[in-house]
């Protein structure tokens, strides 16, 4: 290793580089370049605890600090550190081994942790499916009566623009691997005007039916899983548009996509988050 007789003798170029091998038998398939030192990635710690930190003392506003400042340097560090286009598509990495920079899609070490992230988070959403009939099956009077409860109505429309949104990110990402970048600009902003109005709609259910959230635990659980839903529809917008961006910079092409893949990636769990919901607070109280 001293006299640098194995992968990654030396880093020619300055970079910060490592080997991603196959899980099973490390055979070596990419050479990824990560970013170096930064103090961007303590101050995102920071701002992110303090979304979690202030509700517990109920100090609203500054959690809405928090999270916005937080949201600004994550956007920071994802613009200035990640998915950069290299300089050359391959390089060797000693004995004789030449492996790619810039990988995409499932083969990309970013689209397993978007997914492994998304498993995570939907553990957590099937915990609040879990507590809505699990309040169902200790409460007789769940939904209770008179209650309306959000109808079937603006959750099935916010649903189906839901899906238009999905459908259209997923095309996006198709159109830009086929360099139509005016596809692709048309079809990521409208999956985003999409985005806002489903989730205005998830959210028309329960306001327009006057569902207190303290008045019984029923309409509290319907809006906690419609807000957790939107949260998560509003976070795949700043997606979509955060990747329109990049191709206007420049920093996306049809050849180096992984952002718009990762995002693809996101909107289907997006749009299964959507789906289960509409199907709990809309569809159960028909047959409960």
């Amino acid at each position: 290793v001293d006299e640098g007789r194995f992968y990654l003798p030396d880093a020619e170029e300055g970079k910060r580089e490592m080997i991603v091998t196959t899980p099973i038998d490390a055979r070596p398939t990419q050479c990824l370049r990560v970013p170096g030192p930064s103090y961007i990635t303590l101050l995102a710690a920071v701002f992110t605890a303090g979304i979690f930190i202030f509700p517990t003392y109920k100090l609203w506003w500054p959690m809405a600090i928090s999270a916005a400042l937080a949201l600004g340097t994550i956007l920071v560090w994802l613009w200035t550190g990640t998915a950069a286009i290299p300089e050359k598509e391959e390089k060797n990495v000693g004995l004789g081994l030449t492996l790619p920079l810039y990988v995409s899609g499932s083969a990309s070490v970013g689209w397993w942790a978007m997914f492994i992230t998304m498993l995570g988070i939907m553990s957590a959403f099937v915990s609040l499916i879990f507590a809505y009939f699990f309040y169902w099956t200790i409460h007789e009077d769940f939904p209770p009566e008179p209650s309306p409860g959000p109808g079937a109505l603006w959750p099935a429309v916010g649903a189906g623009l839901l899906l238009g949104a999905w459908a259209l990110t997923s095309l996006a990402r198709r159109w830009n691997r086929q360099d139509r970048a005016a596809a692709f600009y048309t079809g990521l902003l409208s999956a985003s005007g999409l985005a806002v109005a489903g989730a205005a709609a998830l959210l028309a259910g329960p306001w327009v039916t006057g569902l207190d959230p303290a008045s019984h635990v029923y309409p509290a659980i319907v809006w906690l899983l419609v807000i957790w839903t939107v949260l998560h529809v509003a976070l795949g917008l700043v997606m979509q548009l955060y990747c329109v961006a990049r191709r206007i910079a420049g920093r996306m092409t049809a050849r180096h996509d992984i952002d718009i893949a990762n995002v693809a990636l996101f909107w289907h769990f997006v749009l299964l988050t959507a789906a289960v919901t509409v199907l709990v607070i809309a569809g159960f109280p028909l047959v409960a």
